[in-house]
């Protein structure tokens, strides 16, 4: 199922392809660019995660 279109066309990553973003993002070097990079990753994951995950017993 394709995600829903993002302004301007763009279309929205699927969790995977983010997931994928993180795990190269956090091969480079700690620096503070890298910390604001991740936080949108993580944003971005969590938006388009929350249709798929279920709630715990």
């Amino acid at each position: 199922m394709p995600n829903p279109p993002r302004p301007h066309g763009q279309v929205t990553p699927a969790p995977e392809e983010v997931n994928e973003s993180i795990r190269h993002l956090m091969d480079q070097p700690a620096t503070p660019q890298r910390t604001e990079a991740y936080q949108r990753l993580l944003e971005t994951w969590a938006a388009t995660s929350a249709d798929r995950l279920t709630e715990a017993a």
